[in-house]
């Protein structure tokens, strides 16, 4: 057990340094995407002031028990709150969306994301160019490896303010 903590740990420095991380063999790859989300919202900036941070996971979940690891932990003076909900409404009140839409196809996503129009979400995918459809964040593997496209057009029109260091890791930036 004490390995496995060593090792998630390891990842989210890694994930905090490099752009793209190997997935590795006794590593989930939503274990990694996991750590993905807990960095963004560590390098994210949003208006309000809450003492918790949301993070929804909108959809089937795909991570299960990976991402319950963060929840409870604290980025940046906040409790995060991990949510699992299957309604779009309940995804406005929360700080960061991760949107798992099966089938991928673009008007479930233009669908979803103009029901969250006008909040502070910062929205994350891992479908297939999610950018183009305006969602925020659209997480990647490629030769085994887990990167990043930032929409920064549509996170500044959310008023969030994603973290030069951050975006400087992104594998594209739009």
């Amino acid at each position: 057990m004490k390995t496995i903590k060593n090792l998630l740990l390891l990842y989210a420095i890694l994930v905090a340094q490099m752009p793209v991380v190997a997935v590795a063999d006794n590593v989930s790859e939503y274990t990694i995407k996991a750590g993905f989300i807990y960095n963004f919202a560590k390098f994210t900036q949003w208006p309000d002031k809450s003492d918790e941070l949301k993070i929804c996971i909108f959809g089937k979940d795909p991570f299960g028990k990976n991402i319950d690891k963060i929840d409870g932990k604290i980025s940046n003076g906040r409790t995060i709150r991990v949510i699992r909900t299957q309604k779009i409404d309940e995804v406005r009140s929360c700080h960061i969306a991760f949107l798992n839409i099966i089938p991928p196809e673009r008007y479930l996503f233009e669908r979803a994301l103009k029901k969250i129009d006008g909040t502070h979400v910062l929205t994350v995918s891992d479908a297939r160019n999610v950018t183009e459809f305006g969602v925020m964040i659209g997480l990647s593997i490629n030769d085994d490896k887990i990167a990043f496209d930032v929409n920064h057009t549509m996170a500044l029109a959310s008023d969030l303010e994603i973290s030069a260091k951050l975006l400087r890791l992104a594998r594209e930036v739009n």
